[in-house]
């Protein structure tokens, strides 16, 4: 007599094809790269780099009362500039990787690409803040876990001696 096959719990997944990993090109953000680069070798999916140019948050955090700090086309320019090249070199180390890179608040900018490229998961570091800094900062990688509607990895910065 034969029986049916039940189908394996997990087997319905489909493959991933493509990792989303925000990176702000800090030395922090070096651990989830690696371990996303490790699943893209050990699955075959495509990586996309993510930079978020967020060019409001860092002005609204050193205003102060006597001290105003803006940025003009020339300043902008820069920051997009060396935002390229970082990613460009980024990106040639990593096979099977390209580069995107947008400008406004990285929380909301991170998920609106996850949809729009329909990525499969995101890998991406945290910074680990406490007290003021969360407080004044918010935690991007917080957000993203929160309101993500698909899985999102996230690998703690290496403490440094």
């Amino acid at each position: 007599m034969a029986s049916a096959r039940q189908p394996s719990p997990g087997n319905d997944r489909q493959p991933l094809k493509l990792i989303l990993v925000p990176t702000d090109l800090s030395p922090g953000a070096e651990p989830a790269l690696r371990l996303a680069a490790r699943i893209a070798e050990a699955t075959g999916a495509e990586i996309v780099l993510l930079h978020v140019l967020d060019l409001v948050t860092p002005a609204i955090l050193a205003a102060s009362p006597d001290m105003g700090l803006w940025m003009d086309n020339a300043m902008i320019q820069e920051v997009q500039n060396k935002a390229n090249t970082a990613m460009t070199q980024l990106a040639a180390r990593l096979p099977r990787a390209r580069t995107l890179i947008r400008e406004g608040t990285p929380r909301s900018i991170i998920l609106d690409v996850a949809q729009e490229l329909k990525a499969d998961l995101i890998v991406m570091g945290t910074h680990g803040r406490t007290g003021l800094g969360h407080v004044l900062i918010g935690s991007v990688a917080e957000h993203v876990v929160r309101y993500s509607r698909i899985p999102v990895l996230t690998v703690r910065q290496q403490d440094t001696p």
